[in-house]
């Protein structure tokens, strides 16, 4: 008989709870929940009340108390490996997979130090059986099919004909839909949506979402630049900002509204305009991303200006005689809807401290679904307690502030797909061998894989136009000369490959990369290997065919800078 599954969860505090707390959640209500779920917090002052903490998460788990939550103080030298380990167990919980399969990986000298460390260093402190693991090299299948979102496998055989693979496919009707969704978001006193353009800076989508109604939220010069060619007034964008450019004087001039994200730049821009209207970034000494790299809160962070900065921030306004209109605060990209709830509630106290402010920017990083089994965050429901906090406040203090909001990939993330060709087949003959497929596309178009150990839909198409019928399990990996280059990771690890069953393909069949809209064509790592910047085309509403919107890259554009030199 096996043993019951445990699912280790790493808590950083229950004060300022990190994503990995919603494992919890999460995992109580799978179909096939575990025996038991420890959770790990760190650091050991943290747990001030272990009984309220295992109350807490009970309620917000909706679970019995008695299905055997166990409080257990952990040192603070947990790290975030062993966290994300923790997390990828309980991921196939969630995806409703059988609790005694945990989710393989690859063998690696690194994974067998780590399982040796975990088996006579720290974790000794947690004394939970857990189910034998998969053998190494074992299959790791997605838990249900993915499908193609607004493509037919006619319009991915039709798109390869017309402009080559791969190329980016945007559709203008989820555009306008996700627009709509936003623009919908509960508001008290009225609501500026602000398209974060670092998603993916395209004209075309620029031009989209003007047309729509939004604004724009630039994170430097060049997109500020970038927006106001693609026809959006200087008054229309809002600059937040790790480096305030050298020309930011010339911006504001123009209209665009910077909030200053540090204390230098606060200080830049009173030396620039005194007594002028200004907003500022805090950090809220809270965050929340879908993963440590896109968490953009807490003291682990460097965006924004620290919240008990906050005297300092009053003596610089002061000095200057600036004006604060605008307070703003992010966390995270994929953060945890409570932990934004609560920072909204946070925001409105920094808000208290300036009477001069009349809107509060509470930024974006809603999650989105990218997989079949992922969950993505409702606005409108999200959106309910955040209008009842301004309606509180403006009773409080008679002020009805403004809600500002940035999403980007609500906006795009499954706003667009790459289709991409199978232009190779290779076969490692062992026990613990794979089968891979090299598409001509890779970290050069969608770097999020090799970057966070991001999951994107796979969807197998064959040349004539149609959907397989067979299955198999594939390594999927990119065409640059990088191990890293890799479409299927594990969960959150980049590092370590896992297999994916998908439509059986040979080559010369195609392979969609869904949910590439986001962080995709605006992040790849363009010209790696001298790979050209792929194409990107619009599908239009109503069916009526699809339009370029960036044409491929030639070599020549490649080498266009360079400057002829003579060894």
């Amino acid at each position: 008989m096996r043993a019951p599954v445990v699912v280790v969860v790493v808590v950083e505090s229950f004060a300022a709870p990190s994503p990995r707390a919603r494992v919890v959640h999460r995992v109580a209500r799978a179909p096939r929940p575990p025996a038991r779920v420890a959770v790990v917090v760190r650091p050991v002052a943290d747990v001030v009340d272990a009984g309220a903490a295992r109350a807490r998460i009970a309620s917000a788990s909706r679970c019995d108390v008695g299905r055997g939550f166990a409080i257990v103080a952990a040192p603070r030298t947990s790290t975030r490996r062993r966290a994300n380990r923790a997390d990828d167990e309980s991921a196939r919980v969630r995806a409703g997979m059988r609790a005694t399969a945990p989710m393989p990986r690859v063998a690696t000298a690194r994974a067998r130090r780590e399982r040796a460390t975990r088996a006579t260093g720290r974790w000794t402190r947690v004394r939970t059986a857990t189910a034998p693991r998969a053998r190494l090299g074992a299959r790791t299948n997605a838990s249900a099919a993915e499908t193609l979102r607004f493509l037919t496998p006619e319009d991915v055989r039709d798109v390869a004909a017309a402009h080559g693979t791969p190329t980016y496919v945007y559709d203008r009707a989820t555009l306008d839909a996700q627009a709509a969704r936003a623009r919908a978001f509960p508001n008290a006193y009225g609501l500026t949506v602000r398209y974060a353009m670092k998603a993916s800076p395209n004209a075309a989508i620029l031009k989209t979402f003007k047309k729509a109604g939004l604004h724009v939220d630039a994170s430097s010069g060049y997109e500020c630049e970038r927006a106001m060619k693609a026809g959006f007034a200087g008054g229309e964008i809002s600059l937040s900002t790790q480096e305030l450019p050298s020309f930011f004087e010339d911006l504001v001039r123009r209209g665009v509204k910077v909030n200053a994200c540090s204390l230098d730049q606060l200080e830049r821009f009173g030396r620039a305009f005194p007594g002028g209207e200004v907003g500022v970034r805090f950090n809220p000494g809270l965050g929340s991303g879908g993963t440590g790299k896109t968490n953009v809160g807490g003291p682990s962070s460097s965006f924004g200006i620290w919240f008990e900065s906050l005297p300092r921030v009053k003596e610089i306004v002061e000095q200057y005689d600036l004006k604060v209109v605008r307070v703003h605060t992010h966390i995270g990209s994929g953060s945890d809807p409570a932990v934004w709830q609560k920072v909204s509630g946070m925001s409105l106290d920094l808000c208290r401290e300036f009477p001069s402010v009349d809107t509060l920017n509470l930024g974006g990083g809603y999650k989105v679904g990218r997989m079949s089994y992922e969950k993505s965050t409702d606005l409108a429901v999200v959106g309910v307690p955040v209008k009842e906090a301004f309606e509180a406040f403006a009773k409080e203090t008679g002020r009805k502030l403004k809600l500002e909001i940035e999403p980007g990939t609500f906006l795009l993330a499954n706003s667009c797909a790459v289709v991409t060709s199978v232009q190779d087949k290779v076969v490692t003959g062992t026990a613990e061998g794979h089968t891979f497929l090299k598409l001509d596309m890779g970290m050069t178009e969608v770097l999020r894989p090799s970057l966070y150990g991001s999951q994107h839909p796979l969807v197998s198409v064959s040349k004539a136009g149609e959907l397989p019928a067979a299955q198999a399990d594939y390594v999927v990996v990119g065409h640059c000369c990088e191990s890293g280059d890799l479409l299927t990771p594990a969960p959150d690890e980049p590092e370590t490959i896992s297999e994916r069953r998908m439509g059986e393909v040979n080559i010369g069949d195609y392979v969609v990369i869904e949910g590439s809209g986001a962080y995709c064509a605006g992040m790849s790592s363009k010209n790696y290997n001298s790979f050209p910047e792929a194409p990107e085309v619009m599908r239009l509403a109503d069916g009526a065919g699809f339009a370029v919107i960036r044409r491929k890259q030639t070599l020549e554009q490649i080498l266009a800078n360079e400057v002829d030199f003579t060894a």
